[in-house]
């Protein structure tokens, strides 16, 4: 992939230097990129003609990789999310005027501003700028690296941190808080614009001050002491914690200031020329097929769940993913990580050999609409953050906002999933209709080979007669194909797409769990996995000799042949294999797996049944045979215990011969005993009686 697009390194093989793009215009013609090796906090300006004509003898264009931003947002502490969030805050307004902060004119205008409506000093922008930027534009460049910080093992002694002026300042109640929020809704949320510190004065006035004797003055007003009033810095405190910026510049600015100046696009002149990458679409829908299980093909497992992601320009297919979980962030995550695979690879995986211009999709988007299910929870924050995405969460029930999708949903179930086996069909519910589930003959793997080849032709070969062309497609006469656009909106009018490290986009949106470290191995939904790292440290030994412990994990549902161990810090990975004795799992989704599992438990629960069962007619047998025993014991003369006891070797002797004879004889007739009692014993009687019975039979 040569294409400049952001977050591209270009090397510049005569000099040395390193740039990275931060912005390309809508037409391909110039861009910006960052020195990351030089001594200056100032993008320059490049022309892509320049570097393309040149790109094979000096510009060598790559993926730029930077593990810094690779943290794991459930590894973050609160401290760490709140100075990314506080430091970002400062500077989200400035990096949103693009190409404007990349110049130095307008650049020192739109940081004078802003430091002057957050009260701190421009200087101190231009270092953020600078993290910003050589951080490829992530959120998480702010996150403070508090592992580098101090001496690793010295001895501290505590202390508390205060503030003298405010010593002995009250412990706030829930009155404070309704005295608080009173405050801020007369004084602070309206168009008066009062400062912040005036309207403490004002909350001092009406809720910490008492009037001083009538015989003095009923006017004058007079504090009450430090340790029964709130202090500024307590005011300014709860403000941050509980304000909604929304709402305070609405009320303060009004609404037609606030839509003027929070607008999705704020500072783009090139909106109206919207390329491939300016917003990607994602949705899931339940696949109108029955599905048989890969471990045993007798076994239905239900209907599939199918995401996909679609260029909203170009309609082009750009990640995809077949689970059998209901929609959510699991199946989500699948599709959002195939967006920027190789897909080259992905297709041969499952025995689809293709071209690399057959699928060039390895993007990541500059946005991602959605509906609001799996993408309003914490586990879509890494998209923000770590992927610089700006998620687009569509309204309730507005399924029209993402028509694009709806439709290729619609294109999929009927010219392709209504002819498989196992397809669902109307007349089912009508009487005398025959059960499509039983004709269920494709597996999960099988069906996703099938989605493959219709994704491809989708991409490569499908007209769309309802595409509005705008003016310079028209004149450029490109057909209305998903990749003829794709194609054309790269060379004409992107400067959306950004590139990303497949494997940072797959941590990124990969779930998160707990495994636990045994002395089998990494135990996580009931599979086993090891590593070099557990191996080295002897992991496992530990687990058996001490206790075992947990781990902070990242997985692939689709695929549990390897989950991903975070280190304490969340900087750092090992990948985990699974062990030899549990590879029938491999390649194999989780939802598979645990229904395999619970089908073995079921199994289990049966046969134990079944062994209860057996085990208590075998009691019963045991105690017959005994009372049998007993009974012809009874009448036995009476022997003394010395007596019994003293010819157990005799008789012994005479048992063994009487039981050969007893083999070796045809008839009873033929028994023989010898050194035995005149009186035939029990056992002889036994047996005498079991050779009449099978005389009598024969």
């Amino acid at each position: 992939m040569n294409e400049i697009c952001v977050n591209k390194l270009v090397s510049d093989t005569e000099s040395g230097a390193q740039y990275l793009v931060l912005w390309v215009s809508s037409g391909n013609e110039y861009g910006y990129w960052y020195n990351l090796n030089g001594k200056f906090r100032i993008p320059d300006k490049f022309f892509l003609k320049d570097v393309s004509s040149a790109k094979y003898n000096r510009y060598e264009i790559s993926d730029w990789v930077n593990t810094d931003l690779i943290r794991s947002e459930n590894a973050l502490t609160p401290i760490e999310r709140q100075r990314r969030e506080q430091t970002w805050k400062k500077i989200k307004e400035a990096v949103e005027y693009e190409p404007e902060i990349y110049e130095s004119e307008t650049r020192i205008t739109i940081l004078r501003m802003i430091a002057e409506e957050n009260g701190i000093k421009p200087n101190g922008l231009y270092e953020l700028l600078d993290k910003y930027w050589r951080f490829g534009k992530s959120k998480n460049a702010f996150i403070p690296n508090f592992s580098n910080c101090g001496g690793k093992g010295k001895v501290r002694s505590k202390r508390r941190i205060t503030d003298k002026t405010d010593k002995y300042s009250k412990t706030l109640t829930d009155q404070d808080r309704i005295n608080f929020e009173t405050a801020v809704k007369r004084y602070y949320l309206n168009r008066n614009k009062m400062s912040f510190k005036s309207v403490y004065e004002k909350l001092l006035q009406d809720f910490y001050a008492v009037k001083l004797n009538e015989s003095e003055s009923e006017k004058l007003l007079k504090l009450l002491p430090p340790s029964e009033r709130p202090s500024l810095r307590q005011f300014r405190y709860w403000y941050s914690r509980h304000k909604d910026i929304i709402t305070e510049q609405k009320k303060r600015d009004g609404d037609s200031a606030f839509e003027l100046s929070n607008r999705a696009v704020l500072g783009k002149s090139d909106f109206g020329l919207m390329g491939p990458g300016a917003q990607f679409q994602i949705d899931a829908t339940v696949g109108d097929i029955y599905l048989v299980s890969q471990f045993d093909r007798s076994n239905l497992i239900g209907r599939p769940v199918m995401y996909f992601v679609i260029d909203a320009f170009s309609r082009m297919v750009t990640g995809m993913s077949i689970g059998l979980e209901g929609p959510s962030w699991a199946g989500a995550a699948g599709a959002l990580a195939n967006m920027a695979a190789d897909k080259v690879a992905y297709c041969r995986e499952y025995g689809v050999e293709i071209k690399e211009n057959e699928w060039m999709c390895r993007h990541v988007p500059a946005a991602l609409r959605c509906d609001r299910g799996e993408m309003i929870s914490k586990n879509a924050d890494n998209l923000a953050n770590m992927l610089g995405i700006r998620v687009e969460n569509a309204p309730p029930f507005r399924a029209d906002l993402k028509g694009i999708i709806e439709q290729h949903f619609r294109t999929i179930n009927i010219n392709s999933i209504a002819l498989l086996p196992g397809s669902v069909k109307p007349d089912m519910t009508k009487r005398g209709g025959r059960d499509y589930r039983l004709d269920a003959t494709l597996d999960i793997r099988q069906l996703t080979q099938i989605i493959i080849k219709c994704v491809l032709h989708y991409n490569n070969h499908h007209y769309m007669d309802y595409f509005e062309k705008n003016e310079l497609m028209a004149r450029d006469g490109v057909e209305a194909v998903p990749a003829k656009l794709w194609e054309w909106g790269i060379r004409n009018c992107s400067g959306e797409l950004r590139s990303f490290p497949e494997e940072m986009v797959r941590l990124a949106v990969m779930p998160m769990d707990k495994a636990t470290v045994t002395g089998k191995g990494i135990k996580f939904k009931g599979l086993f996995y090891s590593c070099d790292r557990a191996v080295r440290e002897s992991w496992f030994e530990k687990a058996r000799i001490k206790r075992t412990w947990q781990l902070n994990i990242s997985y692939d549902p689709r695929d549990m042949a390897v989950i991903y161990a975070w280190d304490d810090n969340g900087k750092s990975y090992d990948i985990c294999s699974l062990l030899d004795w549990n590879g029938k799992n491999a390649g194999k989704y989780l939802e598979e797996i645990i229904y395999e599992q619970q089908k073995e438990q079921l199994a289990a629960k049966e046969l134990k049944v079944t062994e209860t069962e057996a085990k208590i007619n075998l009691n019963a047998e045991i105690e017959a045979i005994v009372a049998e025993a007993k009974a012809q014991n009874q009448g036995l003369p009476d022997k003394s215990k010395r007596e019994r006891v003293s010819r157990i070797k005799e008789n012994r002797r005479g048992e063994r011969q009487s039981m050969r004879n007893v083999t070796e004889a045809e008839t009873i007739e033929d028994i023989k005993p010898i050194d035995c009692p005149e009186e035939m014993s029990p056992t002889l009687k036994m047996i005498k009686q079991k050779l009449e019975e099978r005389l009598k039979n024969e």
